[in-house]
C-alpha cells in the first residue's frame, strides 16, 4: 500500500508541476491568509469613519476567507487531478491490475483532507484574528473542511467530461460553498439555521464560528464529520463504479 501511495503522489507532482493552474490553485490559500491581514486595518477604519465595529463580525470573515476559500480552491484541485486521470483513463488501467478498484479515490479524498487540514491551519494562525484555543480546534475543523473539498473534487471529477464541464460545475457550486452557508451567521439563535446543514459547507464554517466565540463547537464538528462522510462514501462509491 505504501509503494501504491508513493506512485500516486509522484504522478500528482508531476501533473502539478506541469500545469501553471494547478500550480496557482495549489498557492491560492497563501492569498487567502494575506488577504486576511487587513482585517484589523479595516476595522480601525470603519469605526472612526462610521462608528461600525466590525469586530464581531471577524468569525464570519475567517469562516469566508480561512476556511471556505481554502476548500473552494483545493477541492478543485481535487477535481481537476481527477479530470487529468479520467483523460488517461487512469482507472481503467488499474482495473488489470491487482490494486483494490476503491483505492485510488480513496488515496484522492486522503490526500485532499491532509492537504486542506494543513491549510486550513496554516491560514488561520497566519491571520493573526484567531486566539490560541480556537486554533487548538482549527486541526479537527480542518479535517472536516477538507472532506468538504473532497466532494467538490468527487462532483466535478464525477460529473464533468473534462475541465471545461469540470470548471463550469465549479462555478455552479460557487454560491453553495462559498456564500449561502455564511448567512445563518446573522440568526444563530434561531433553530432555523440547522436547516442550512443540508450544506455540506455548512458544518465547518458553524464550527468555527463557535470555535471563536468560545462556545461549544464539537456538535457541529461531530454533524459535520457524519453528514460529511456518508456523502463523501457516497460519492467514492459512485465514482469507483463510473471508473
Amino acid at each position: 500500500m505504501t509503494t501504491l501511495i508513493r506512485s500516486f503522489g509522484r504522478n500528482d507532482l508531476r501533473a502539478i508541476r506541469g500545469d501553471t493552474v494547478l500550480v496557482t490553485v495549489l498557492l491560492a490559500p497563501v492569498l487567502y491568509a494575506v488577504s486576511l491581514w487587513a482585517v484589523p486595518a479595516v476595522t480601525r477604519f470603519a469605526a472612526a469613519t462610521w462608528e461600525f465595529d466590525l469586530t464581531p463580525y471577524h468569525p464570519l470573515l475567517v469562516s469566508a476567507f480561512g476556511v471556505l476559500g481554502p476548500a473552494m480552491v483545493l477541492g478543485s484541485l481535487c477535481g481537476l487531478l481527477l479530470l487529468d486521470d479520467k483523460d488517461q483513463r487512469t482507472l481503467l488501467a488499474l482495473q488489470v491490475t491487482p490494486t483494490p478498484r476503491a483505492a485510488y479515490p480513496a488515496y484522492r479524498a486522503g490526500a485532499t483532507i491532509l492537504l486542506v487540514t494543513i491549510a486550513v491551519e496554516a491560514t488561520l494562525a497566519l491571520s493573526g484574528l484567531v486566539s490560541g484555543a480556537a486554533l487548538a480546534k482549527g486541526v479537527a475543523i480542518g479535517v472536516l473542511t477538507g472532506l468538504l473539498s473532497v466532494l467538490i473534487g468527487l462532483t466535478m471529477g464525477t460529473l464533468a467530461g473534462n475541465k471545461v464541464e469540470g470548471i463550469a460545475i465549479l462555478k455552479g457550486l460557487g454560491m453553495l460553498v462559498s456564500a449561502i452557508p455564511l448567512i445563518p451567521f446573522f440568526f444563530l439563535d434561531s433553530p432555523w439555521e440547522l436547516a442550512f446543514g443540508l450544506l455540506p459547507s455548512y458544518w465547518p464554517a458553524r464550527a468555527l464560528w463557535a470555535a471563536m466565540d468560545g462556545g461549544v463547537f464539537w456538535p457541529y464538528l461531530l454533524g459535520g464529520l457524519v453528514y460529511n462522510s456518508l456523502l463523501t462514501v457516497a460519492l467514492l462509491r459512485w465514482t469507483a463504479r463510473r471508473g
